[in-house]
């Protein structure tokens, strides 16, 4: 048979908003409050989460010494977050026997603190992996960073090479231009010498035939 123990002090219970292990803060509460109240420890099943219009049932099946049961756990809506439930039950009921609201408060409150401190340890373990993580994203950044500085130094370094090269065939064309325009020229000079070095000939010939 398994008893209940209670041996926890009596307060209101904390509500916990914050991440929590699971995710989940009505379930792990719901997990704390029912390790507390049970001799031993225990496994649990497969749970089951119903939602209503203004309450929530969470359903964990668990393992005890040996005998199964089930802890009922029901979360009233919490008002001042729209959507969201209060995360200490209103109501619970463990083996089939309904927990008394005094004995749920002081439950409530002992698996309050646990939750609390670790949602507290999930909170810096996720704080620090953020952290790691920005840490990480900001070096990747500042290589990527080099890294594209060097591909644009390498690549102006290639438009200013392919420039020079052609300016230098600009150049060569020029040039090439120039010495075309001299043989032009040369060569209009030479064909004005051979014409007037014909008719000069021409014209000695004719006064020697005329003497």
């Amino acid at each position: 048979m398994i008893y209940p123990r209670i041996t926890l002090a009596i307060g209101i219970a904390i509500s916990v908003t914050a991440c929590s292990p699971s995710g989940n803060p009505q379930l792990d509460m719901c997990k704390k409050i029912t390790g507390n109240l049970l001799i031993g420890d225990a496994e649990y099943g497969e749970i089951t989460e119903v939602k209503g219009r203004k309450t929530m049932q969470l359903t964990l099946p668990y393992t005890s010494d040996g005998e199964s049961s089930e802890a009922v756990c029901t979360f009233a809506m919490d008002h001042n977050n729209n959507g969201t439930y209060q995360t200490s039950p209103k109501e619970m009921t463990l083996g089939g026997m309904e927990i008394g609201s005094k004995d749920l408060m002081k439950a409530s409150l002992a698996s309050s603190k646990v939750v609390l401190k670790e949602t507290a340890d999930e909170t810096k373990k996720q704080a620090a992996e953020a952290a790691e993580e920005a840490k990480v994203m900001a070096a990747e950044a500042k290589d990527k960073a080099t890294e594209l500085a060097s591909e644009a130094k390498d690549k102006a370094a290639e438009l200013a090479d392919e420039a020079k090269v052609k300016a230098n065939e600009v150049a060569t064309q020029i040039k090439d231009s120039e010495v075309v325009d001299r043989a032009k020229v040369m060569a209009e000079d030479a064909k004005v010498k051979a014409k007037e070095a014909l008719l000069e000939g021409t014209k000695k010939i004719q006064e020697k035939l005329e003497n």
